[in-house]
């Protein structure tokens, strides 16, 4: 099992990475909760990483932090859900998000994810209800609860606009956060959307 990788990144792409580590190139699959967090382009970097074997594939996947690498992990341990599903719910939305709509039984909620139908999303739920508190609490939100309907419903505009979930939730409860819970819903809307 290869654990990690400390290497030079050599390239960064939305959906990889390539790591450069005494001269042979690793070629690792990334989702794009992790892409922020890389350094840019030929500096080190250390990327936690799972081993995927099965008969017809050997891949390798990374990750920014170890609650990534740990859904990913319970991820693809549930029926019907690969490696590449599992990097696209990763992808989609942060994991408090997930962890929320998970325990929450919300199937609508992850439905939001491009590739989970109706059905997945109950397997999910099923599957995951008493496996997901395992996650490490290491991602934090950086929200108040008090901030959360805030943050839901100016996502949720953002969402029926065409954002991409993950990225219109970061700015979302990153604009709220400097903002202060006072602001209203439209300036967080506007805000968010000069910045995404």
């Amino acid at each position: 099992m290869i654990s990690y990788l400390d290497g030079k990144l050599s390239a960064k792409h939305p959906t990889y990475i390539l790591i450069d580590i005494g001269g042979v190139g690793y070629h690792v699959q990334i989702p794009l909760s992790s892409l922020g967090g890389l350094p840019p382009v030929g500096e080190s970097v250390r990327i936690l990483t799972h081993l995927y074997v099965r008969e017809d594939i050997m891949a390798l996947y990374g990750f920014a932090t170890e609650a990534e690498r740990e859904l990913f992990e319970i991820l693809i341990g549930v029926s019907g859900i690969g490696p590449p599903m599992a990097l696209r719910i990763l992808s989609g939305m942060s994991i408090v998000e997930f962890k929320r709509l998970v325990l929450g039984e919300d199937t609508d909620g992850l439905t939001r994810i491009k590739g989970i139908g109706k059905k997945t999303g109950q397997r999910l739920v099923l599957e995951l209800k008493d496996r997901i508190a395992m996650i490490s609490p290491e991602e934090i939100d950086p929200v108040e609860d008090s901030s959360m309907d805030l943050v839901e419903e100016a996502t949720s505009a953002l969402l029926g606009l065409g954002a991409n979930p993950l990225q219109a939730r970061q700015v979302v409860s990153q604009v709220v956060k400097d903002s202060g819970d006072d602001a209203s819903v439209e300036d967080v809307i506007r805000q968010s959307l000069r910045k995404i």
